[in-house]
């Protein structure tokens, strides 16, 4: 997994190969801090999963951490040539559509509400999200 950089001076590109899985986790997450800080300003991350083997519980909840990180510093998330295997995975887990939908990410403190907030944002990556007052 070598750090490549996209079609912008801003955009970092990562191709992912072999499995994603509770070996390689800690891996992918290092390469893809370090291709951040080489860069400097990122504003496009996007993972080509042309490559992947198999993926286990353990390596969908680092691509789900990634985009919420990405999401959490205004850089845009990208999952590129996702396999049949890949797609399976999220279609069955309903993430399909929260890692693939085209939106710009906002930067801390953009949005309005709880979730802007560090406690918010706590609250929303709990399971089953933010609770209402009084609840």
């Amino acid at each position: 997994m070598t750090p490549s950089f996209g079609t912008g001076p801003h955009a970092v590109r990562l191709p992912l190969t072999g499995d994603l899985d509770y070996d390689t986790c800690g891996e992918l997450l290092q390469r893809v801090r370090t291709a951040l800080d080489v860069v400097g300003r990122v504003e496009e991350l996007r993972l080509d999963c042309g490559g992947l083997g198999t993926v286990d519980s353990m390596g969908l909840s680092t691509l789900l951490q990634i985009h919420r990180s990405a999401g959490r510093d205004g850089i845009a998330f990208h999952l590129d040539d996702i396999g049949p295997a890949l797609r399976r995975l999220l279609e069955l887990t309903g993430t399909y559509e929260h890692l693939t939908a085209a939106r710009r990410s906002e930067p801390p403190g953009a949005g309005d509400g709880p979730a802007a907030t560090g406690a918010g944002r706590a609250a929303a990556d709990r399971p089953g999200g933010p609770r209402p007052a009084g609840a």
